[in-house]
């Protein structure tokens, strides 16, 4: 049983099914709004970056 979560990938992950209902079906994410998602990670992580005062763009790039 070990093995299997060093071994695999999100890609060999077929279906997901989390309290009775499937997240992913055939490969595919399903009732997952992608765009909002995003975005509430963009903000959480830059709110952690502001409250750790840690500049953000770490390697210098534009």
């Amino acid at each position: 049983m070990g093995s299997t979560p060093w071994c695999s990938r999100t890609c060999n992950v077929e279906t997901v099914i989390i309290a009775g209902k499937i997240r992913k079906w055939r490969g595919s994410l399903l009732d997952a709004d992608l765009v909002r998602l995003r975005g509430e990670l963009e903000r959480s992580r830059d709110h952690l970056f502001r409250a750790a005062d840690v500049q953000q763009n770490l390697f210098g790039y534009s």
